[in-house]
């Protein structure tokens, strides 16, 4: 079975019912801000500890790869998930030899790390699963997610979204909740603090939920688009759209409010309109965007940023085979390349 790409017609796409989120289940202790590892003995408002990325040009920190989808980050290291291979993997940020989290799993997708414990999604597996970061055994978080397939962890809590199901579900303080539900997926979900964010394919918009007040609304509604790729910095929204003739990135604040276009331009979609095929993934540090382009006309095979306010991309990396899913920190921009089945670094 192909990798879950997503495609603008999902009328055809039917949804299940298997949305057992499972038993109570605690996640690690963490402040939302701090993405340090457990061992991580800097003062808790001091911040993440700076970046060992040493990329000066756009550097390969691992190959091999069949599918690689999602990355994630912590302070030292990048995480990915390859779902032909059903492997989750890390490498160092500063380089060095990549190793095996967790094998032979169902097809693994979306991922997250905190505290020391990794956390990704199993598309044909249906659950949600955990880690050590440094190895270990397994555990399952969430079990019967039908088509499991991004997940977020913000804090104490974590949420995900399933593809077959068609339900946002999450554990917070311990406890499952399910936060929505519809007749068409969920894809992409990110968080920042009490805030949740989610696609929504039924109503082709970004949904929003703060955990504090339980409030749960439409950011931005639905459009003649669908909104596939979402990214925040606690300030605004950034989601991409694309069609089969051009690409865009458009940002909401994350209370609600008028959206802004930042970023435009033509697409070579040779792929039907295929979501990837043009604009990929979408990821910001607060002061730029940053996008992975397979086939845009101003960053073909690229990876470009945009500052937050709008303007000309300038491209940090070209000549990829097709650059997908991609992440920052406060030195470099780290992006899969599903093409070629690499994972890569450059300064940002």
């Amino acid at each position: 079975m192909r990798r879950p790409e997503i495609f603008f017609c999902v009328a055809i796409v039917a949804c299940g019912a298997r949305t057992d989120l499972g038993g109570a289940y605690r996640l690690g202790t963490r402040d939302a801000g701090d993405s340090g590892d457990t061992g991580d003995a800097r003062p808790p408002d001091a911040g993440p500890p700076p970046s060992p990325c040493v990329a000066t040009a756009p550097i390969e920190l691992a190959s091999g790869g069949k599918e690689i989808q999602f990355i994630a980050l912590d302070d030292a290291n990048v995480y990915w998930t390859d779902y032909a291979l059903g492997t989750v993997n890390v490498v160092p940020k500063a380089g060095g030899a990549a190793s095996v989290i967790a094998a032979a799993r169902g097809n693994p997708s979306g991922l997250a790390v905190n505290a020391g414990t990794v956390y990704w999604t199993e598309f044909t597996g249906d659950v949600v699963a955990s880690a050590p970061t440094i190895g270990g055994s397994v555990a399952t978080v969430a079990s019967n997610q039908d088509g499991a397939y991004d997940v977020t962890a913000s804090g104490d809590d974590l949420y995900w979204t399933t593809f077959r199901a068609c339900t946002v579900g999450s554990i917070q303080d311990g406890a499952s909740k399910q936060l929505d539900k519809a007749s068409q997926p969920f894809s992409a979900i990110v968080s920042t603090g009490s805030l949740v964010f989610w696609v929504s394919y039924e109503t082709k918009s970004v949904e929003s939920y703060d955990s504090q007040s339980n409030v749960h609304a439409t950011l931005v509604h639905g459009g003649s688009n669908l909104p596939f790729t979402i990214a925040t910095d606690g300030a605004n929204v950034y989601f991409g759209e694309a069609t089969t003739t051009e690409m865009s990135i458009g940002a909401v604040p994350v209370g609600g409010g008028p959206t802004t276009t930042i970023y435009g331009t033509a697409c070579d979609d040779d792929d039907g309109g295929l979501v990837g095929a043009c604009l990929a993934s979408v990821a910001t540090d607060g002061s730029f965007v940053y996008f992975t382009a397979a086939g845009s006309g101003d960053a073909t095979g690229a990876v470009a940023k945009v500052p937050i306010g709008g303007g000309e991309a300038a491209v940090l990396a070209s000549g990829q085979a097709r650059p997908f899913d991609v992440a920052v920190d406060d030195k470099c921009v780290y992006w899969s390349d599903l093409g070629d089945g690499t994972v890569w670094a450059a300064p940002k």
